[in-house]
């Protein structure tokens, strides 16, 4: 399913560079694309096909397709082809023209001489600089690893996007499975309420009883309508992610999770973790950091070498009272060439306080590098903790819900025969909702927490 338009050029740049790879192949044609991207064409969907029913693979293209943060990366990306060029420039040499005119008065000129003098000369002036230490060199280098940061933020955000809509995915199933069993809840209890009225017209039973049977309808009710508040809530967090408008109604494709992908064995802590290492963009974008840094020193160094520049240029000139125009710049050109060596020998510590600094910004980069490595070993434990406890209550929840089960069935049935009062019948009501709700959350929260072990593994989201 594609939701862009013909003219959807923003859009396509976007979804290819978001992938696998991101920007791998940024092209000057890249940036033709976008300049020719008109403002009708960002509002993505006016006149497109959207899908009745929402997959989680659908919902991230979408998504790609319609962040603002990835779009103002691909400027940035952009912006920094720019400053690569720019420091490719730095090798190009220099080329001027240049051109004096002067007039002179003399009050009292001379025996023949002329009391105004016009003189005027012209020349092309090329310079090139020969060696200054490299620093050139390293510039190039850090402006190609800032734009690869830059690539490295774009696949940081789409990151954020599949947990995020791996979470409100999840969510909403959550939900919709929530109003399926407060809807059957309610079946029950309206159930016994009806029979419960039969009794008290019959005189078998009293008011005082049915009325707390139709509180627990009442409760049940509400249940339900919170139920159905909550998915309305969790889809809206989904439509903000998708950028789809007030009125749109979502719906997302059901997934049913057998008990096998529930409780299945989790990958060992230890491979992840490392996995994670491997791709993550954040401990990517930090090694070009160190690396940028190191080039800052160098730069810095650069500024106590011999600085060795090629000059050349070509003039003539003119001036009254001579040979004509013609003649005097056509006699008058001349060229030269020169080779200038510049030795810095003291610039007031300039250069020693300059790499200073930059090797202080480069131990900077070892402590996020530090910091980074353990929010990741600590967001990995929490997430086996999380999901080992949530498959562990999932095991045990089963055997404990197929037991609320035939409780209540044995209680309803008592309650038929006379054998219990309302309270025994409300109490295991209650004890069978509440187990199922249970059971539905650590379900719930086992998927989430092996799907996204599964992606700093793989970093992939697999739906069945």
């Amino acid at each position: 399913m594609k939701y862009l338009t013909n003219k959807g050029i923003l859009q396509a740049c976007l979804v290819s560079i978001s992938m696998a790879g991101f920007v791998s192949e940024m092209i000057a044609s890249e940036k033709k694309m976008f300049e020719e991207v008109v403002e009708s064409d960002l509002i993505v969907g006016r006149d497109t096909l959207l899908p009745s029913a929402w997959s989680y693979d659908e919902c991230l293209e979408r998504a790609v397709a319609t962040n603002t943060d990835i779009r103002q990366t691909l400027l940035s990306i952009l912006q920094a082809d720019e400053d690569v060029a720019s420091a490719k420039d730095a090798w190009l040499p220099s080329v001027d023209f240049s051109t004096n005119h002067g007039y002179t008065n003399y009050p009292v000129p001379g025996k023949g001489a002329k009391g105004n003098i016009y003189n005027s000369n012209y020349g092309v002036n090329a310079s090139w600089t020969v060696w200054e230490g490299n620093a050139r060199k390293y510039r190039l280098e850090s402006a190609k690893l800032v734009r690869r940061q830059q690539q490295l933020a774009g696949e940081e955000i789409v990151k954020d996007l599949q947990l995020g809509i791996l979470q409100a995915y999840l969510n909403i199933l959550y939900s919709e499975e929530a109003i399926n069993i407060a809807s059957k809840t309610l079946e029950v209890s309206t159930s016994q309420t009806e029979r419960m009225r039969k009794l008290v017209e019959s005189g078998r039973e009293s008011k005082v009883d049915l009325a707390q049977i139709e509180s627990q309808m009442a409760q049940d009710q509400y249940n339900l309508i919170r139920a159905e508040s909550d998915l309305a809530t969790n889809k809206m967090n989904l439509k903000k992610l998708l950028v789809l408008g007030l009125d749109y109604d979502l719906n997302v494709v059901h997934v049913d999770f057998p008990d096998s992908e529930v409780t299945a064995p989790l990958l060992p802590m230890g491979e992840t973790y490392l996995a994670a290492t491997r791709w993550l963009p954040g401990l990517k974008s930090n090694t070009l950091s160190a690396e940028i840094y190191a080039n800052d020193v160098k730069i810095a160094q650069a500024n106590s070498a011999p600085n060795i520049a090629l000059q050349g240029g070509v003039g003539t000139g003119y001036t009254t009272g001579g040979r004509d125009w013609g003649y005097q710049m056509g006699h008058g050109l001349n060229e030269n060439i020169g080779l200038s060596l510049s030795l810095p020998i003291y610039d007031g510590n300039k250069t020693k306080r300059a790499v200073a600094k930059a090797k202080l910004a480069s131990m900077e980069a070892d402590i996020s590098r530090e910091q980074l490595l353990n929010d990741l070993s600590q967001t990995i434990e929490s997430l086996y903790i999380d999901a080992q406890n949530a498959q562990a209550k999932y095991k045990s929840g089963i055997v404990q819900l197929e037991a609320m089960e035939e409780t209540a069935r044995l209680v309803d049935r008592q309650f038929e025969l006379g054998l219990v009062n309302p309270l025994e019948l409300l109490t295991a009501h209650n004890n069978l909702l509440n187990a199922r709700l249970e059971q539905l959350q650590n379900k719930y929260m086992a998927i989430l927490a092996s799907k996204t072990i599964g992606f700093y593994a793989t970093q992939k989201v697999s739906f069945p």
